[in-house]
């Protein structure tokens, strides 16, 4: 988990999970760890740390534990991870590391958003692992509304 997060942000701040499964941000500035009050796309960033962290182990565990099927599904837990608006609540900076790291942390991504968050940096960190890209699109009941269409095609 640290070591994605500290991929991602720029802040020196260190994730903390407690025993009771809390995750925080620290810093030990003062030499001591003290609870740092994050921001919410630090809390983002944090959140999808821990569960790059997770998908990781899980893959360690498939590699260690090949033979017994009772643990892991004979594809080693190869599943697709699913995020809806990851880039929603992210500055420039933050959204261009996500958009770099989240291709790493599972073999297969399904990511949801809005074509105000697919743009520039996100459009740009991401072109190279594009599969697949579906459009769906909501027909209104409403009369008075204008459609709304991508800039350019997928």
């Amino acid at each position: 988990m640290k070591e994605i997060f500290q991929r991602i942000v720029v802040v020196p701040y260190i994730p903390r999970l407690t025993d009771k499964y809390e995750l925080h941000l620290v810093e030990t500035t003062t030499g001591q760890e003290q609870l740092v009050a994050a921001s919410t796309g630090e809390n983002q960033v944090l959140s999808l740390s821990f569960i790059g962290a997770i998908i990781d182990r899980v893959k360690d565990w498939s590699r260690k534990d090949r033979q017994s099927q009772w643990l892991m599904p004979p594809d080693g837990g190869n599943y697709p991870m699913v995020m809806d608006s990851p880039f929603g609540s992210l500055d420039e900076t933050y959204r261009r590391q996500v958009a770099r790291s989240l291709p790493t942390l599972a073999n297969q991504l399904v990511v949801l958003v809005s074509k105000t968050q697919w743009r520039g940096e996100v459009a740009e960190e991401m072109a190279n692992y594009i599969g697949r890209q579906y459009v769906l699109v909501y027909n209104t009941p409403k009369p008075d509304v204008e459609s709304d269409a991508l800039a350019k095609p997928l």
